[in-house]
């Protein structure tokens, strides 16, 4: 494993204040007999250069800018090449993850085997690292969705608590109790929504109110950029003094980033002292995110946290719904219930379906048909294993047991007590086996209303604990309709 070093940071000193000094490397310098004190830093310098067109062709552009472009030679020793790391790039995760392809590069351009070193260095002040001359407030930032609005966000009861928090932060950013508010929960469950919701309601409502959008890692980049062009100071300033609204997506990904995490850490305390609002979302609660200083995550826990969990049956229902109406999209009772019941563990993957069938149904100039929807569901992954039992096999299988017609049971009389029987079972086996909902099974059932439904559920559950024979048959029928 390669060897590497790291400096102690001061972390007593506010980051846009501190001086990030030199660290510099421990041991002896290489002999004069070396091949380092042989070699020039111009053939060093050439060394590098050709090793690192090696590494621009075996890495994606972004890692490459983040990680490799940074890095300086220092010094090439008989075993080890000494490359100088910039703040705040992390050591520890450059040579775990990136040593030993900046090893095999830096052998494939010179045909020599060195161990990979890195050494903490701070950016030299000179002119090549000057300031931009566009000052920092005005660099792009992450704009809101203006689609993630209060009005757009479906409400459940997986996240009402969340929401109602969200609402009123967004009316009084900076004069609740929920300062700092923390959103917490699983992928694609609507934290984003409903924090770029909160910016979105303050920029229409306050608009003299400064906002600012940011996901935990463009701030480690806008951090790490200033570093790199000495402009640390110029971002200090302007989050504590352009942001009233900070909201900050994804909180968790500045885990291991001790550096910025030291840079959030006073400027929460600026914007916080001086009554401005702070919104987060991360995946965890407070307490259980792994990789944050002690002292930031006690700060988090300051206000309100707040999760939000997977939404119920009824929630994506109304979610497809309201989605299904936003793309005029013409869905039935029966594919919607299907959809909320086979997606059932991300909001995203649930919109997502509807779009897909949108766009099959444009290119087919078909209708949205249960097959076409049965087709989405098995490319979302979501598709649960098995046949999927229906209505029709339910009611066949009913008629058989009573010996009745199926026409009957699909008829809007009541009939005879067996068949009346039969149907309130074929509504609870339906209910039960399928995506059906209430509403769409009355339909089928002779165009009852839904509270028919909920009736006929009921009487075979208080059979069904009162008469042991009736409850093994229903069981029965079940067993042989699941196989």
């Amino acid at each position: 494993m390669s060897s590497y070093e790291t400096d102690i940071p001061d972390t007593e000193l506010p980051a846009a204040l501190r001086v990030i000094a030199e660290a510099e490397a421990s041991g002896n310098p290489a002999s004069s007999g070396s091949a380092a004190s042989s070699a020039s830093s111009g053939s060093w310098s050439g060394m590098w250069k050709a090793s690192v067109a090696c590494l621009r062709e075996q890495l994606s552009d972004d890692v490459f800018g983040q990680w490799i472009e940074p890095l300086k030679i220092q010094e090439v020793g008989d075993s080890t090449l000494v490359l100088g790391v910039p703040d705040p790039l992390d050591v520890d995760h450059l040579a775990m993850a990136y040593s030993g392809l900046i090893e095999h590069c830096f052998f494939e351009a010179t045909g020599r085997r060195l161990k990979a070193r890195f050494r903490r260095q701070s950016v030299p002040q000179s002119p090549l690292n000057h300031a931009p001359a566009v000052p920092f407030s005005s660099m792009p930032a992450i704009d809101l969705n203006p689609g993630y609005t209060f009005e757009e966000f479906v409400v459940g009861s997986n996240s009402q608590f969340a929401y109602s928090a969200a609402l009123a932060v967004a009316k009084e950013p900076g004069g609740t109790r929920f300062n700092p508010l923390l959103i917490y929960g699983g992928v694609g469950l609507g934290k984003t929504h409903l924090l770029q919701a909160i910016g979105n309601h303050v920029r229409r409502e306050l608009p003299g109110k400064k906002i600012r959008y940011v996901t935990s890692e463009a701030f480690y980049r806008e951090f790490v950029e200033s570093i790199q062009h000495n402009r640390i100071n110029e971002m200090s300033a302007f989050y504590r003094h352009e942001v009233d609204v900070l909201l900050m997506d994804d909180v968790q990904f500045l885990s291991g980033k001790d550096r910025t995490q030291e840079e959030f850490f006073h400027v929460f305390n600026f914007l916080h002292q001086s009554q401005k609002q702070i919104v987060l979302t991360s995946d965890a609660p407070p307490a259980e995110l792994k990789g944050l200083q002690d002292r930031l995550v006690s700060r988090f826990q300051w206000g309100l946290f707040v999760d939000i969990q997977l939404p119920d049956r009824e929630t994506r229902e109304a979610i497809l719904r309201r989605k299904a109406q936003a793309l005029n999209l013409d869905i039935s009772e029966d594919v919607i219930s299907y959809l909320a019941e086979a997606i059932d563990s991300n909001i995203r993957i649930l919109e997502g379906a509807i779009r897909q069938l949108l766009l099959q149904a444009s290119i087919q100039h078909a209708d949205i048909t249960m097959e076409l929807a049965e087709e989405i569901v098995r490319r979302t992954g979501s598709q649960r294993p098995g046949k999927r039992v229906t209505a029709e096999d339910v009611t066949t299988m009913v008629a058989d047991y009573f010996a009745v017609e199926v026409d009957k049971i699909l008829e809007q009389g009541r009939g005879t007590k067996e068949v009346a029987q039969a149907r309130q079972l074929a509504m609870f086996l339906v209910k039960e086996l399928t995506s059906a909902s209430l509403k769409s099974i009355g339909q089928r059932f002779g165009g009852r209303d839904h509270s028919t439904v909920v009736h006929a559920i009921k009487t075979i559950e208080k059979a069904m604990d009162k008469d042991d024979s009736f409850r093994k048959s229903v069981d029965a029928i079940l067993g042989k309709l699941k196989n």
